[in-house]
Formats: structure tokens, C-alpha cells, sequence
């Protein structure tokens, strides 16, 4: 049975004019082209919407965001006073005609004794020193020796007599000759340990050369002692006057700390306030002494002057006020006070000092009218503003977002900082 194949033939089709066209099987090109069209659309159609909400989020950055940040450095110059107040103990009220200040007072009282070092040295010098027995064999008549005669060991080791003294006479007896002797000082001629010697036998070199060097003549029956050379610490003048400048220095300030602690809140008293009085000041040991280490000992009594901090600043403020040109005024936490030439009264129970006030003082412009200038003017308008103020020396102006070219309209969107070097 043979087998056969069915074949699906479309017709041609028929044009106008009879014409026969065969099929064309790329004729689904058409609906590609629709689909390229349908896309561009829904491209463009989501497009417009986000350019749209990026001018509106822009937009509302600008209406809600938006500011200007201002610094000014305005012109300054220094005040420097030193003007003389009172202070009375017991006075209630302040006087502004008098500048007289109502005070108060803190004692404080501190006495020590410290222990200081000997700063000089000295060296020591020592002569050996002994006794020699000197005998006289020579005649029956007493011998006398001068001041300073000179004795020689059997070493070479030189003594000297320290007085005038005179050897009894030998005795003869039974045809037998005592000597006469006599125990006496004697001091080596120089310092030093080399002169401590043992007993020795001595003589007189002065009588050599005559009978009598080898009948008179000494031995001792000890060693000679306390030769010595060494250096040792010698308390001066100089170290004692230091010594007690020291100590009067650390009992003052340790009296102006303790004090200074003691100050109530409201009240004010500075180092310059207080005053020191030394009471006594001593030391038992004189210059010259040889000593390692001395002690001095100082008293001193301490009297703290204090002012109501309320008063002190209104004194302050009126000798400033008097000092402002116009439009000017003081930057409060650069102004300093302190307490000079204090001179105290006890008797009237009053103190006289001058008050030193240092201060800076600047051209006053208010922030509120300069954000009225510039609220909505452009950035080179507010630059022009900015620069036709003389009290400024220097300026500096900063938008947000850095598109923006206008100062925002709205006063509490602008920014002005001050600043005071």
C-alpha cells in the first residue's frame, strides 16, 4: 500500500489587477512594530510621573528646608581700668558715689617648723695633741722654756709647747743625779691623722749642738690624739635667710588656699584680697655651725578680704558704662577683675586697693533687624549688605541647599551667629 504525504497549500491571494502574490511568511513583522510602540509609551508615561515628583521634592526642599547660615565677626577693643574702691567691715549697703563696697573678713593663722639642709662646706682641720713628760738632767737649777719651743719624735713628727713653762731641777743624792721633770701640753705643728702617733721619745731641736740637747728631753706615755682633715657642713648666714623665706612662702600660700576655700558662692576674694602678716619667725641655730641639716620655725596670721559678688559687678559695670562709645558694649565672659595696691586699716577696720578691670568691648548690630534686610534678597545683594556695615570686620554667608540663590523669606530660616574673638 503505498504511503502518502498531505501537503497544506494555501491559496494565493488576489490582488487588485488580478495579480496572483504568494504568501509572505514574514509577515509577523507588523506586530513587532506595535510592541515597540507600546513600550515607548509606557516608557514616557513613567517618566513624566518621576520628573514630576523630583520638582516636587525639590520644590518642597526648597519651601521647607531651605536656609541661610550667617557669621559676623564684629570690630572689637580692649578696656584695661585700674581704679580705686574701699572696703568696710560692717557696712550693709553698697555706695556708688564713694565706690565703697561692703566687706567681710576670714582668718586663718599657721605656724610650722621644718628642718633645712646646709648647703656650704667647710674643711676641718685638726692638730694632734698630747702630753709630754720632759726631764731635766742637766743641772740642779730649774730650766725655762718659751712659748712654741719645739719637740721632735723619733719619727720626725714636730710638737710645739703651748705655754711658757719652766723643768724643775735634778736632784743629787747619795752621788746619784734624779731629774727633774715636768708633764706638759703639747700640739702637733700641723693638721691631719699623719701626727696621731704612738708613745715616742721626743727632742729639743732648739738646744743642738749644746750639752744640754741630750739632758733635757721629752717622752710621752701616750698617743697623740685627734689630728684629723675633713670636710664638713656649715650652716651660713645665706642658708638660714633662704630657709625661712621657704618656709614663709609655703605657710603663706597654704594659709591663701585654705582661706580661698572658705569663700561662700555669693561672695568674691581673690590672692590679691588677702593679707599676710608674719608673726614670728626664728631659728636656734647660728651661722657658722657645723651642721648637716637646721630647723627654722615661722607664724604668720592670714586676714582674707571678701565682697559681695552682686555689688562688685554693679561697681564694675558703672566704671565700664562710662568707658562704651556709642553702639558699643561689653562681652560679658571676657570681662576679668582682680585686687591690686591693697592697703589695709585695721584700726578703722577698712581696706583701700585698686580694682583692675580688663574687658572687650564691641559694635553692637541687632540679628533680628539684619534678618529683616535680608529676608529674600539674593546672594550677592545680602554680600553687599553684609559689607556696607563697618562694625563688621569680616563675614561669611552659606545657603542650603547649595542650589538655592535666595535668602529665604522666612525670617526664622536665617541664621546669624555672632562671634567675638
Amino acid at each position: 500500500m503505498a504511503n502518502w504525504k498531505i501537503h497544506d497549500i494555501a491559496p494565493p491571494k488576489k490582488h487588485k489587477g488580478g495579480e496572483v502574490q504568494l504568501l509572505d511568511k514574514k509577515e509577523p513583522k507588523r506586530h513587532s512594530t506595535k510592541k515597540r510602540i507600546c513600550l515607548s509609551i509606557c516608557i514616557t508615561r513613567g517618566i513624566i510621573p518621576l520628573v514630576i515628583l523630583i520638582v516636587l521634592s525639590l520644590g518642597a526642599v526648597h519651601f521647607f528646608f531651605a536656609k541661610a547660615e550667617i557669621t559676623v565677626w564684629p570690630h572689637t577693643r580692649s578696656i584695661k581700668l585700674l581704679e580705686p574702691i574701699e572696703g568696710k567691715v560692717g557696712k550693709e549697703q553698697l555706695d556708688l558715689t564713694a565706690y565703697s563696697i561692703p566687706t567681710l573678713t576670714l582668718t586663718e593663722e599657721k605656724t610650722a617648723t621644718r628642718l633645712f639642709p646646709a648647703s656650704s662646706n667647710t674643711i676641718k682641720m685638726n692638730r694632734a695633741h698630747g702630753t709630754i713628760r720632759v726631764f731635766n738632767t742637766y743641772t740642779t737649777s730649774p730650766q725655762t722654756l718659751i712659748t712654741k719651743t719645739r719637740f721632735v719624735s723619733e719619727e720626725g713628727k714636730l710638737f710645739l709647747t703651748l705655754t711658757r713653762i719652766t723643768i724643775p731641777g735634778a736632784t743629787d743624792e747619795g752621788g746619784k743625779r734624779t731629774p727633774g721633770f715636768l708633764d706638759i701640753e703639747v700640739v702637733a705643728a700641723e693638721p691631719g691623722e699623719y701626727y696621731n702617733i704612738e708613745p715616742s721619745n721626743f727632742s729639743l731641736p732648739g738646744l743642738s749642738g749644746s750639752p744640754l740637747f741630750t739632758a733635757i728631753y721629752g717622752e710621752s706615755q701616750e698617743a697623740m690624739t685627734g689630728g684629723s682633715e675633713r670636710k664638713v657642713s656649715v650652716v651660713s648666714k645665706d642658708d638660714i635667710e633662704k630657709a625661712k623665706e621657704s618656709l614663709i612662702e609655703e605657710l603663706s600660700k597654704k594659709a591663701i588656699q585654705d582661706l580661698l576655700s572658705r569663700v561662700p558662692g555669693h561672695m568674691m576674694a581673690t590672692k590679691d584680697s588677702i593679707v599676710v602678716k608674719v608673726k614670728e619667725v626664728t631659728s636656734m641655730v647660728k651661722a657658722g655651725a657645723e651642721l648637716d641639716q637646721f630647723n627654722v620655725n615661722v607664724s604668720l596670721f592670714a586676714t582674707a578680704f571678701l565682697f559681695p559678688q552682686t555689688d562688685l559687678n554693679t561697681v564694675v559695670d558703672t566704671f565700664l558704662q562710662e568707658q562704651l562709645q556709642e553702639g558699643e558694649r561689653i562681652v560679658e565672659d571676657k570681662t576679668k577683675t582682680s585686687f591690686q595696691q591693697i592697703i589695709v586699716n585695721q584700726g578703722e577696720n577698712m581696706v583701700n586697693l585698686e580694682l583692675g578691670i580688663e574687658a572687650v568691648a564691641y559694635q553692637y548690630v541687632d540679628p533680628t533687624e539684619l534678618k529683616i534686610k535680608f529676608r529674600g534678597k539674593s546672594q550677592e545683594e545680602t554680600t553687599a549688605i553684609l559689607a556696607s556695615y563697618s562694625a563688621f570686620r569680616q563675614t561669611t554667608l552659606s545657603l542650603w541647599p547649595f542650589w538655592i540663590s535666595f535668602i529665604p523669606g522666612n525670617v526664622d530660616k536665617i541664621q546669624i551667629e555672632v562671634v567675638i574673638e
